[in-house]
């Protein structure tokens, strides 16, 4: 029987036969490639672990760090890389310390997380001033909305003086005005303008009448006048008018009304410049300067400077209160000049307030205008056409002059009549003479053109 070699045999002749030699290098070949690949993963592993490491823990003697595997007891379930630790808080032996707790067999150091001290003091500085620079913002939000509440109510609170002395022809201008602003519809709101003319309230605080004996500087009075002209119902978005027209000078000496300062009997011997001089005319019937600075705090405070021709104006009350005209004509001249001084101030108050000045630039709002009445009589043009147009065209600036949203009223001037005064028969030969020397004095003075008015031919008032 011949011999069969056996399994092993068989195996070892084929390794050494060539062939076998060649795969057997292909086998070891095969095996030392997945070995490499194998260890060239765990170097990059741990050089990542390395390069993620702070710098500080590198070169810090005293942290020690390792992101080597550990085990079990069992060496079956490893346990996470380990993060840098302060050595300082390792047990005085360096020993590792068995868990004792419910997962025995695990191990762990006796350690605490590493912090590095300066980088959260320094993550806590920028949180904490981030954090308070929105709280400015935050505030600073607030205050702004605030301002432009405050404000609001303040642009819905309009008080309108017409300023002019006696005899400016107030009681047919005012009405027209009146008209215009019972006209007007908030575009926003969609409400009409609430219009209030000459209230008992105003003329009280600021004039002394119906026994009226607080100052016009009262807090209390002032706070009283804007309860009852703009109550906040509606959080001040009600459009709120209120027109003021007395003259000056108003009333009469013996007037039973009470005045705080009364017409003075003194100013028909003054010159006009002793008028404006003087306190009790400054004060008479209020003092303007005064008026605005208190109520402008509260209100849109706005000025129209009505003008009449000199002669018309003087001749208008010419045989009242028994006064003789040339001493009225020093009179009321000096309250030309104390509403003039008054009409430079408020130009200052514009140019203050306003980025570009009064007549230009950016400015926010102006204070005063002219209305010239004789502008707006049909007897100084040619058609009916020309009145009209001129009319209208007062009516326009006005409007933009108020900040109202329409001009458009054909019932403005249904009230409107003119004079038929012939000016040289009312005041006589002998008075005429004495009123045209004493409009020399007015020129270059009034009307005042240089600080009042834009240009526009309805406000170049004849003097």
């Amino acid at each position: 029987m011949d011999h069969v070699p056996s399994t092993s045999a068989r195996f070892a002749s084929a390794l050494l036969s060539p062939w076998g030699k060649v795969i057997a290098a292909l086998v070891c070949l095969k095996v030392f490639t997945y070995t490499k690949i194998a260890y060239d993963q765990m170097d990059a592993e741990y050089s990542a672990s390395l390069s993620s490491t702070p710098p500080e823990m590198m070169s810090n003697p005293n942290v020690y760090n390792t992101n080597q595997l550990l085990y079990s007891n069992d060496g079956q379930n490893p346990l996470p890389p380990l993060q840098a630790y302060e050595t300082s808080s390792i047990n005085i032996d360096n020993n590792l310390n068995i868990d004792n707790g419910d997962t025995p067999g695990f191990v762990q150091f006796n350690t605490v997380p590493a912090a590095n001290e300066n980088n959260q003091e320094a993550a806590n500085s920028a949180m904490q001033q981030s954090m308070d620079e929105i709280q400015q913002l935050q505030q600073k939000r607030q205050q702004q909305q605030q301002l432009t509440q405050e404000q609001l109510k303040k642009d819905n609170c309009q008080i309108i003086y017409i300023l002019g002395v006696e005899g400016a022809i107030h009681h047919g201008f005012t009405p027209i005005l009146e008209a215009l602003a019972k006209s007007q519809v908030d575009p926003n709101t969609g409400k009409a303008y609430q219009v209030t003319y000459a209230p008992k309230v105003l003329r009280s605080a600021l004039f002394g009448l119906y026994q009226e004996k607080r100052d016009m500087d009262d807090p209390t009075l002032i706070a009283k006048v804007f309860r009852e002209l703009c109550p906040e119902t509606d959080d001040g978005k009600t459009k709120r008018i209120i027109i003021e027209d007395s003259s000056f000078p108003s009333g009469a000496m013996d007037d039973p009304r009470s005045y705080r300062i009364r017409r003075q009997a003194s100013w028909m011997t003054s010159t006009m410049e002793e008028v404006a001089n003087d306190e009790l005319a400054i004060n008479h019937p209020v003092n303007l300067k005064k008026f605005y600075e208190l109520y402008s705090q509260h209100a849109n405070v706005q000025f129209i400077l009505l003008n009449r021709p000199f002669l018309e104006t003087m001749a208008s009350h010419a045989n009242d209160w028994g006064e003789e005209v040339a001493g009225r004509s020093n009179m009321i001249r000096g309250f030309m000049l104390i509403l003039k001084r008054f009409l430079d101030h408020l130009r200052q108050e514009e140019e203050s307030s306003n980025s570009g000045g009064m007549r230009g630039g950016n400015k926010k709002k102006a204070l005063s205008t002219i209305v010239c009445a004789d502008k707006i009589m049909s007897k100084n043009y040619e058609s009916d056409y020309e009145a009209t147009m001129a009319r209208q065209h007062i009516l326009d600036y006005l409007t933009t002059f108020l900040g109202w949203p329409s001009s458009r009223c054909p019932e403005c001037y249904n009230t409107w009549k003119e004079s038929k005064k012939d000016p040289a028969k009312v005041l006589g030969e002998k008075n005429l003479g004495l009123m045209l020397n004493d409009m020399k004095e007015l020129e270059g003075m009034w009307p005042p053109l240089d600080v009042i008015g834009s240009g526009l031919p309805e406000q170049q008032c004849s003097l």
